[in-house]
C-alpha cells in the first residue's frame, strides 16, 4: 500500500492543508479522509483512495464545464434564450 502525506497531496492540487481539509466537509465528492492521523501535517492518505477521488473530481469538472457550454448555445448574443 502506497501513502500520500499531506505535503504531497498540497503539492500535488497545489493547496493548503486547510483546503484540503474543507474539501473532506463537501457533500458532493468529499476529499478522502486520512487513513493514518496525527498531529499536525503527518497525516497520510492511501494513494488509491486519492487516485479514485481524482478521477471523480475530473468527471465532475468536465459535467460542469459542459453544462455551462450547453446553456451558452441556449442562449443568444442579448442574453435572451434562444428560440
Amino acid at each position: 500500500m502506497n501513502y500520500h502525506s499531506t505535503k504531497d497531496l498540497c503539492t500535488r492540487f497545489r493547496c493548503s492543508s486547510r483546503t484540503l481539509f474543507r474539501r473532506m466537509k463537501r457533500e458532493v465528492n468529499p476529499f478522502p479522509q486520512p487513513c493514518i492521523r496525527h498531529s499536525g501535517s503527518c497525516n497520510l492518505w492511501d494513494s488509491d483512495e486519492i487516485a479514485a477521488w481524482e478521477l471523480r473530481e475530473r468527471a465532475l469538472t468536465r459535467s460542469v464545464s459542459e453544462a455551462r457550454s450547453e446553456q451558452s448555445a441556449n442562449t443568444n448574443v442579448s442574453g435572451n434564450p434562444a428560440a
